[in-house]
């Protein structure tokens, strides 16, 4: 009965251990998997160029990174290469001669091993932009042409959002007699594809 116990114990010991070892390699494999990409998104400026940003996490130890695009899921071309500074965590790139359709894009980069990973995957549709606003220069009042339910905003070079609202399907008038003369931007975002579009706008 003793020896039972003992066999009983030892085998309960056993499998804690091997529970918690593979507890650790699974937070392990987690922790590895986890990439140093933030925010990896995207902007179509006009017709065939895409805009593509990302921010770093801070404690990345990487020293470049390595981006690419590809006509599928698997097989891609190298885009560009930018050099990781230190104590900046926003970056970008443009593709400016996207192909027509969908394009897919990643970032490489090494690790702490020297191992190279890669960040989520953006698939961009680069074809008509379903958005449209004139004139440009404008003055007091905007005309915006959308053909799908779009939130909008329109920004200073600062980045500051001074208006924001969604619009419906169609051809609408807005009144930016609010904004001062410059320049700003128009950050068009459709929901249900993704997709945000980027356009500069000049008031009078």
């Amino acid at each position: 009965m003793k020896s039972f116990c003992l066999i009983f114990l030892l085998g309960s010991l056993c499998l804690s251990s091997y529970s918690q070892l593979l507890s650790t390699t699974d937070e392990s494999i987690q922790s590895k998997s986890i990439s140093i990409i933030r925010d990896f998104n995207y902007a179509i400026q006009e017709l065939n160029k895409v805009l593509l940003q990302w921010t770093v996490d801070n404690n990345a130890r990487n020293d470049y990174f390595i981006v690419e695009r590809g006509m599928d899921s698997v097989h891609f071309e190298t885009l560009g290469i930018l050099k990781r500074e230190e104590g900046i965590f926003h970056y970008e790139i443009a593709d400016n001669n996207a192909l027509n359709g969908f394009n897919y894009y990643r970032i490489r980069y090494a690790d702490s091993t020297g191992a190279l990973e890669s960040s989520r995957l953006l698939q961009v549709n680069s074809g008509k932009s379903s958005f449209r606003f004139y004139p440009n220069p404008a003055d007091k009042m905007l005309i915006v042409e959308t053909d799908v339910f779009t939130n909008i905003q329109i920004l200073n070079t600062m980045g500051t959002v001074l208006i924001s609202l969604t619009l419906q399907k169609g051809v609408q008038i807005l009144d930016i007699s609010s904004l001062g003369k410059g320049d700003f931007i128009i950050r068009a975002y459709d929901k249900k594809t993704n997709k945000s579009i980027l356009e500069h706008l000049l008031k009078n």
